[in-house]
């Protein structure tokens, strides 16, 4: 808490000396009157801000980014003295701002202005916009307040803080759905590669070589020779993403923000695509998380829990790596469930990450290549003759959605 400003308390000790020397009947009331001023100064001047709390929230915390949202800051007076002003001013972090900013005024803050009465209870709601996606910190909170008659102001910092996040916006990506070599069939297919037994479609007559336990007894009985079950074909289409947001092989060098936020916005996408479809979704990325300073992960699962894990790692992400993408996704290799599909989104592909992905393609995984930019011919080429599929986000899919 700091105190500027000041009351010209040696004009009045001055003048009650000099009343009391003269005994002068207007220099005593003078002097008894500044006596007076000074003590009110004083005491209101010290109990501005004593007693008052505040609170703040808002809604939503979690929010796509360019929703708009609320800040509501409660202020509450637990003295009986009243404010003859107070001024507020809640700090916003860069991304969060007033939905209409006045030309001129920064936008790292919104102010107000009122005076409290004794034990009164204020609700101040701020409507903002959030410009970007992130973690953002909405606080603290300023106060300044001064004395009835104006010679100091008091000033007071509370440390509130609210935590907020903004998912990246959608684009228009569409749905690339890739069966994995997981031997856990999940999805009814026309043709697949695994008979789900939880699907069953019927009998047939039994031949050589047909398990025992695929014998039907009861249409066996009925058809007086022995029938066989039949199942419906099913694949699993699980995936976990791969997110590289290095923009260049010196992975160091800090990534093109602009492709960084179409890789995040694009790999948002995906992942919300195949989490609605009902599949298992997992992320690795070689990101930095703006809040942690620690690379994040998200293991396979299924769920809105999944989902949400998911989204605010990509919300999160800052524009620098911590190590090159090659040496990331080969490192988490052996956590990575065998067979599983594996997408890699990328601004571009380049020599090291196209070496990283044929060993994991030779490791028993799907791989399927997303960028930005599109590969070498001779690259592109060679990847394709080993397996891995590639693909290229199209400009219409980098728009914005709706």
């Amino acid at each position: 808490m700091t105190r500027s400003g000041r009351f010209e308390w040696p004009i009045v000790i001055a003048i009650v000396l000099v009343a009391a020397i003269s005994r002068s009947p207007a220099l005593i009331v003078l002097g008894a009157g500044g006596l007076v001023v000074w003590l009110v100064v004083w005491l209101t001047g010290r109990l501005a801000l004593v007693g008052l709390e505040t609170q703040l929230a808002i809604t939503p915390d979690r929010l796509i980014a360019g929703e708009p949202l609320v800040a509501t800051v409660t202020i509450i007076n637990r003295k009986p003295l009243p404010l003859p002003w107070l001024d507020l001013r809640l700090f916003l972090p860069e991304g969060i701002e007033a939905p209409e900013p006045t030309p001129g005024l920064a936008r790292g803050w919104v102010n107000a202005g009122f005076a409290p009465r004794g034990h009164e209870r204020l609700v101040l709601r701020f409507p903002l916009v959030v410009t970007q996606r992130g973690a953002y910190a909405v606080g603290p909170i300023r106060l300044r307040g001064g004395d009835w008659l104006g010679f100091t102001v008091t000033e007071r910092t509370d440390t509130v803080a609210t935590q907020v996040v903004a998912y990246p916006a959608p684009l228009a990506v569409r749905d690339r759905q890739l069966p994995s070599l997981r031997p856990l069939a999940e999805l009814a297919v026309r043709r697949g590669l695994l008979p789900d037994p939880l699907r069953f479609r019927g009998v047939r007559e039994h031949r050589s070589g047909d398990p025992r336990k695929e014998i039907h007894w009861k249409a066996s009985a009925r058809l007086r020779e022995l029938q066989t079950k039949l199942y419906e074909p099913a694949t699993s289409l699980d995936a976990v993403f791969l997110v590289n947001v290095a923009s260049y092989e010196q992975y160091w060098i800090q990534a093109d923000p602009e492709a960084v936020e179409l890789v995040v916005s694009a790999e948002a996408d995906m992942v919300r695509i195949a989490a609605n479809a009902g599949r298992q979704v997992g992320l690795v990325t070689n990101g930095l998380d703006n809040l942690t300073h620690e690379r994040p992960r998200s293991s396979l699962g299924r769920g809105p829990h999944s989902l949400t894990r998911a989204l605010e790692i990509l919300a999160r992400l800052g524009p620098y790596a911590t190590n090159s993408p090659e040496a990331v996704f080969l490192g988490e290799r052996g956590r990575l469930p065998w067979g599983a599909t594996l997408v890699v989104v990328t601004p571009k592909i380049t020599t090291g990450l196209a070496s990283a992905m044929l060993a994991l393609r030779r490791a028993h995984h799907r791989v399927l290549a997303v960028s930005i930019a599109s590969a070498d011919s001779a690259m592109a080429a060679h990847l394709r003759a080993r397996g891995v599929l590639l693909d290229v986000l199209r400009p219409a899919e980098l728009r914005r959605a709706g």
